[in-house]
Parts: C-alpha cells; sequence; structure tokens
C-alpha cells in the first residue's frame, strides 16, 4: 500500500509518498515525471511516523539550518539509478557537482546519469538540484531552475550563517555544564530592494540569488525594476512583494514560518 500526503513549502506544494515506512516519493508542484510510478489506490495518511520526520527535516532545511538525520529513503528504480542516487545522496550540504563528473565516478555516460537524476523521486533529499552543468549552468532540474537556484542559494546562505556562528572552545580538561547560547544572526549592511532593511551582506547588484531573511525576497540576477516579473520569485513583481510584505510579514504567506524579525542594525 501506498500512502500520500502534502506539505506547503517555499518552493511551492510538495507532494510525499510513503510505503508505511519509509519516505519513497517526494515531488514539486508541477515538475517532470511529477508522481511518476504512484499507485493509483494510494491513501492519504498525513499522521505516518515519516511523514511527520520529513516535515520537521523540511522545516529545518529551509530555514537554512544543518538538517539533521535523514528519514528512512525508499526510492524504487533500477539498479543503476538507484546507484546514481546513492551518489547524490554524497553531495555535501551547499556544494555542488557536474554531470560530467558524476559519470565518470559512475562509469557510464553523461545522458544516462542525466536521466536517472531527472527520475529521482524523492526531491530536496536526494539533492539532485546539486548537480549542474559542465559549464556550471542551473539546467536540467526535474523541478525547474527558478527552483533550483533557490535551493542552492538557500544552502549557501546556511553555510555563510554556521560559518559565523561556529566558535571552537579552548581545550578543557572538565566538560562545562553551562548551556552554550547560540549566535545571534550577524546583520547586513545595505538595504534589500523588497522590504528596505539592511539584510544583504554586499550591494544588491552584487548579492544574487541572495534570499533577505526579513522578508524572503529573492534578489534577482538582473534588474527587472518595480513591475517587471521576477524569475527567481515566481513572476511576482517588486511593487507586489512590497504590498505583500507589508500586509503579510514575508512576500508569500507559506514564506512567513521562515523569516525573522529585522535586527535593530537593519533598520533603514
Amino acid at each position: 500500500m501506498t500512502y500520500l500526503t502534502t506539505l506547503n513549502s517555499p518552493v511551492g506544494p510538495l507532494l510525499l509518498a510513503s510505503d508505511g515506512t519509509s519516505l519513497t516519493g517526494l515531488w514539486l508542484e508541477h515538475q517532470k515525471y511529477f508522481a511518476a510510478g504512484l499507485d493509483p489506490a494510494a491513501q492519504k495518511a498525513p499522521a505516518l511516523p515519516v511523514f511527520w520526520e520529513t516535515e520537521r527535516w523540511l522545516r529545518d532545511y529551509f530555514a537554512g539550518r544543518l538538517p539533521p538525520a535523514l528519514p528512512l529513503l525508499a526510492p524504487v528504480g533500477t539498479v543503476f539509478r538507484q546507484s546514481v542516487w546513492r551518489r547524490l545522496l554524497e553531495i555535501p550540504y551547499g556544494q555542488t557537482c557536474t554531470y560530467g563528473a558524476l559519470a565518470a565516478e559512475l562509469g557510464s555516460a553523461p545522458r544516462a546519469v542525466g536521466s536517472a537524476v531527472g527520475h529521482n523521486p524523492i526531491s530536496i533529499l536526494i539533492p539532485c538540484h546539486r548537480v549542474l552543468g559542465a559549464d556550471g549552468s542551473l539546467t536540467g532540474y526535474a523541478g525547474g531552475v527558478e527552483k533550483k537556484r533557490l535551493l542552492l542559494a538557500l544552502e549557501q546562505a546556511g553555510l555563510e550563517r554556521q560559518k559565523k556562528a561556529v566558535i571552537l572552545p579552548e581545550a578543557s580538561s572538565t566538560p562545562s555544564s553551562e548551556p552554550q547560547e547560540p549566535e545571534p544572526p550577524v546583520p547586513g549592511k545595505f538595504p534589500c530592494p523588497c522590504c528596505g532593511y539592511k539584510t544583504f551582506p554586499v550591494p544588491r547588484e552584487d548579492a544574487v540569488a541572495f534570499i533577505c531573511p526579513v522578508c524572503f525576497w529573492e534578489n534577482d540576477v538582473f534588474d527587472p525594476g518595480q513591475d517587471q516579473p521576477s524569475d527567481e520569485n515566481r513572476g511576482m513583481t517588486l511593487r507586489q512583494g512590497r504590498e505583500a510584505f507589508r500586509s503579510l510579514g514575508a512576500v508569500r504567506e507559506e514564506f512567513f514560518q521562515y523569516v525573522r524579525e529585522p535586527l535593530p542594525e537593519e533598520l533603514p
């Protein structure tokens, strides 16, 4: 029996599938090969423990924190595709690999590897978004280039926060029992074009694909102006993003759980 549930996320609705114990599928809305091979008799069961574990993992991931251990995964595919998906799991958080490099490691043709990557049934958790074209281009992602860019940008921002938060203690023979306070967010210096708070670490023109932690606006590769659709923000214009932030506290309602309050140093 196959069981299903749906979750909202910063990349849109997600469809999750399970065999009752392991996660067998996770698809982004409208992605290529959406729900491929899914049992038409599948039943909704949002209370499955594996769905709860996956939701917790995704909550940490989209908040820019290094996620905990993966829930049990059981993607269904050929022996070759399974080998590719296992290799994808070895690509570290925040890093990337090319199709050509994967093909060389696996002793296969890039086209075959690309097909296996594209048919990955568990998006995000099996990180096929970390595979790039030979020239570093964001190509070949079944969920769409815009979502691939957002996922990679989230991971880069998460890595930067981790680097700034890590403090190496001096060696001590007696471990301290006092709880360690987490490092506070590091304020930016330059204003976000949407909310206006100084959350950008570099000027807007250099902050390619940076996501503002206060409003969740993703900075555009090219400046579209106030009234042109933004590819990085699902066709939303900057004017619409500002209006949404004023009314919702984030550029989209589903992003509200991931934003934070501006720091005093970030005030315009």
